[in-house]
């Protein structure tokens, strides 16, 4: 039993990390780093980033 459920944990616990990164990450369109959602210029190529309204930015 223990090992299902240790199973099931490993297999859907990456899933939820990754569905959370997404709500609070884009992908700056120069260099394709992960930046914040509400950033104006990345921070690895300092490229300048339209901003996100804040409609549309998850809560915090």
């Amino acid at each position: 039993m223990s090992a299902a459920l240790s199973w099931l944990v490993q297999a859907r616990l990456p899933s939820l990390f990754e569905r959370d990164r997404r709500a609070t990450e884009k992908q700056c369109p120069e260099c394709l780093s992960d930046i914040p959602v509400a950033a104006r210029r990345c921070a690895f190529c300092t490229a300048r980033l339209d901003p996100v309204p804040a409609e549309e930015r998850p809560p915090a």
